[in-house]
């Protein structure tokens, strides 16, 4: 059973937690010989426990927590902390109580005689494959301060281009959005109006005005229809997209989408080199490195490109050769895999060309608001115009025939 308790440690300050025992004596007593003086000890009930067990409602510890949670202990651990002692002062730090939850879990496993690696594991499965096998690393290697560290800058890198790229989709998206808007208020309310005065004119009215009668006529007697159509495909869409045969045909077709295509191209080689870089550099094995950083990927292309070359160095194949032979791997980057293979610092190059390729997203993402923001903006214009115009050209003929 799972007990959340608040307690006084040997200085007096105020602890709080959970921890797993078999009932209120068992959890007290343990308590009582980490030296904290129980106040109160409540069992946590399992639907409190399981009450976010719906998609939507799943709680998870954020990139951002989980870099800072990272820093924290490696900050610790580096200063001569115990593990234990780190993770309750972490706890204690924490201002996120799903966060001080999972914390309080680990230090209960670690407590028990888990490594750190394996209680995280148990804990949540926010801790993904890449950062378990570090800190797993870390604790055989004897630094896992440092590889702790290693940990929270990559979480931090990647945390920084993910941001940098939706912040760049933010405005020509509120830009569509509210254009959008406006022409749907055009058409719908503003357009019909005036449409009935031309209509009872009886003129011979210009193809442009035609055309736009028409456009509003469908979006008036059908738009909700249409509306409904668009939600489905959207919906039909996300949920193949999330098959694996789905998955593959989108991550094909976005690598060949004009401008689109090299962003991610970089995007993706900068999260795997870095990943790569940090990975060797935490002294996990080649293979296992490779397996872990075609995981995080995020392109089944790619992914099974990394597989392949896996398989081939572990016939004896060279790393940079059997990247090579996938064809999405830049010239360069290849050949800087090539001399940190013959040199023997294939991690400092392969970080050398994580920069390079954090680089060049930073200059495809500029390019790319230069050229989109500007073409929103025409388009929306042009769309503008053309009902401007339509509605105006049979006002002109009015007058002149009037005239």
């Amino acid at each position: 059973m799972l007990y959340a308790y608040v307690g006084l440690d040997g200085s007096g300050r105020q602890v709080s937690g959970s921890i797993d025992a078999s009932g209120q004596r068992d959890a007290r007593t343990r308590l009582r010989n980490e030296s904290i003086f129980v106040t109160s000890l409540v069992e946590e009930k399992a639907e409190a426990r399981t009450k976010y067990s719906l998609p939507f409602m799943v709680k998870h510890i954020s990139q951002a927590e989980m870099s800072s949670f990272m820093r924290q202990i490696a900050s610790l651990l580096a200063a001569g902390i115990p593990l234990l002692d780190t993770l309750q002062a972490t706890q204690d730090q924490s201002e996120s109580d799903h966060q001080k939850k999972i914390i309080s879990e680990i230090r209960n496993q670690v407590r028990e005689g888990q490594t750190f690696a394996d209680a995280l594991t148990t804990a949540s499965a926010d801790f993904d494959g890449l950062t378990v096998a570090m800190v797993r690393a870390g604790e055989t290697g004897g630094n896992l301060a440092e590889v702790l560290t290693q940990v929270a800058d990559l979480k931090e890198a990647s945390l920084r281009r993910d941001n940098a790229i939706k912040s760049a989709m933010i405005y020509p998206f509120i830009m569509g959005l509210i254009g959008t808007g406006v022409i749907i208020f055009l058409l719908a309310y503003v357009v019909p109006k005036i449409i009935v005065i031309f209509e009872d004119m009886g003129h011979a009215l210009p193809l442009s005005t035609r055309i736009l009668i028409i456009i509003t006529d469908l979006l008036v007697n059908y738009g909700i229809l249409f509306g409904f159509l668009v939600l489905a495909g959207m919906i039909a869409g996300s949920k193949y997209i999330k098959t694996e045969k789905g998955k593959e045909k989108l991550d094909t077709a976005s690598l060949k989408v004009p401008l689109v295509g090299p962003l991610m191209r970089a995007a993706i080689l900068a999260r795997w080199s870095h990943t790569t870089s940090v990975l060797l550099q935490s002294g996990v094995p080649l293979l296992k490195t490779l397996k872990l950083s075609a995981d995080i990927s995020h392109n089944v292309v790619y992914a099974r490109a990394i597989e392949k070359a896996s398989l081939m160095i572990r016939e004896g194949g060279a790393i940079a050769a059997s990247l090579a032979q996938s064809g999405l791997f830049p010239p360069i980057a290849i050949q800087m895999i090539a001399a940190g293979e013959k040199s023997g610092q294939s991690a400092k190059l392969l970080m050398q060309v994580a920069r390079d390729q954090g680089a060049e997203l930073e200059n495809r993402i500029s390019v790319l608001m230069a050229l989109v923001q500007p073409a929103l903006i025409v388009a929306m214009g042009l769309i503008v115009g053309f009902i401007v115009i339509a509605i105006l050209l049979p006002v002109f003929e009015m007058s002149q025939l009037v005239g």
